[in-house]
């Protein structure tokens, strides 16, 4: 039998149809409880697994009576701990020294610029070097925690006011610095393994950043033949080749596009693309991230991965919590609008608390690129138009 450890985040994942080749010998620690959990050999609930170390206590203690094949995760805040587990266990897989470079922002630009261009950074130390950074780059700069995610806890300072008022706040040793970079972001999402390669180019509406001044995120797929798609998946194979990659990964890349067509690395994850990327991958490609990367990762056969062209490309907006008590609409009247989702966990009068943060979220089709933007443009304008007051 083999034996899987795995730290979970997802509510929803699966695992028993995920993997069910190996569902008897999965030992399972959820941060989030899961439904469906029949016929696991262990499984926990854990609150709070993301931030406390219990479950990598307990894989250790479970690993002395047995011996486990696999260490894997779905959460890009474990990858650092299934990586130590994996280095003590001794079992094949992302290595410790590999998951740092694709989780501190730091160490990710150092070993990624030494093969494609990245913004001008500089880890901080204290507030003396960020005013050293300021002084040599200029504005607008960003500052941002080296290890978050998901758009949080993200300053840009564009004048000496904005960095007056960030000088009053309490300091923090986990920042970073880097030049502000203005143009397209683009994201690739893959999944690469001996024998498979999955790849997928897409840009974002608008910089993941605006969701906290109330605008609207969202993001929409190009054709893998567009000229920008095939600049963007050179890009992650010269940028991979900068990094220690395992043997299977998933990867989540986010690209600066300037006005002049050049290309600068934002950020890489080893893991699949959060939000709506893979609703959007599922519906354009018949391909599932998720599960394709855990399969492998877990010696399982996987179906080839899509070769042709999609016949329709896709993209999804997805509209910001207004920090106002309202009510979603009913789906929008529109035949190309192919999936509609409103988030009934949110609360009322709630605000985005980081890029993926939604009162509701709408995908469209459409024949092309040009298309599928136009539409998300009038969906959005639609719903934005009517939202209701929820009033008691």
């Amino acid at each position: 039998m083999v034996n899987v450890a795995v730290i979970n985040y997802g509510k929803l994942n699966d695992y028993a149809a995920m993997l069910p080749e190996h569902v008897s010998g999965l030992y399972v620690f959820s941060h989030n409880p899961l439904d469906s959990t029949a016929g696991f050999a262990h499984y926990e609930h854990v609150p709070d697994c993301e931030f406390v170390p219990y479950a990598e206590l307990r894989l250790r203690e479970l690993a002395r009576d047995r011996l486990f094949d696999y260490v894997v995760t779905d959460n890009e805040y474990d990858l650092e701990r299934v990586a130590r587990l994996r280095a003590h266990l001794g079992v094949p897989g992302q290595t410790p020294d590999s998951a740092l470079s694709f989780r501190d922002k730091v160490v990710m630009k150092e070993v990624a610029g030494k093969r494609v261009r990245t913004p001008r950074f500089a880890g901080l130390g204290t507030f003396a070097d960020l005013l050293d950074f300021v002084d040599d780059v200029g504005y607008p700069v960003v500052v941002k925690p080296r290890k978050q995610g998901g758009s949080r806890d993200i300053t840009v300072l564009r004048d000496a006011g904005e960095l007056t008022a960030f000088s009053r706040r309490h300091w923090r040793d986990d920042l970073m610095a880097e030049e502000f970079v203005d143009g397209e972001v683009h994201h690739v999402d893959a999944v690469l393994a001996d024998g498979f390669r999955f790849v997928s180019c897409s840009r974002y509406l608008r910089s993941c950043l605006v969701v906290f001044s109330g605008q609207n995120n969202g993001s929409l797929q190009l054709h893998p033949d567009d000229p920008v798609a095939v600049e963007l998946t050179a890009f992650l194979d010269e940028c991979l080749a900068a990094f220690d990659t395992p043997a299977v990964s998933a990867y989540h890349l986010e690209v600066f596009r300037t006005a002049r067509g050049e290309l600068l690395l934002c950020e890489i994850a080893s893991r699949v693309g959060g939000a709506r990327i893979p609703a959007l991958t599922r519906a354009s490609y018949g391909l599932d991230l998720l599960p394709t990367w855990l399969r492998l990762s877990t010696g399982l056969p996987v179906a080839d991965a899509p070769r042709g062209v999609p016949d329709r490309l896709r993209g999804a907006v997805a509209i910001v919590p207004p920090g106002r008590a309202v009510r979603a609409p009913g789906r929008p009247p529109f035949a190309w609008v192919t999936e509609y989702e409103v988030n009934t966990a949110l609360a009322a009068g709630a605000v985005a608390q980081n890029s993926t943060s939604h009162l509701c979220w709408a995908m469209v089709e459409g024949r092309d690129t040009a298309e599928v933007e136009a539409r998300l443009w009038e969906t959005e304008a639609w719903l934005t138009g009517n939202l209701e007051a929820d009033t008691p």
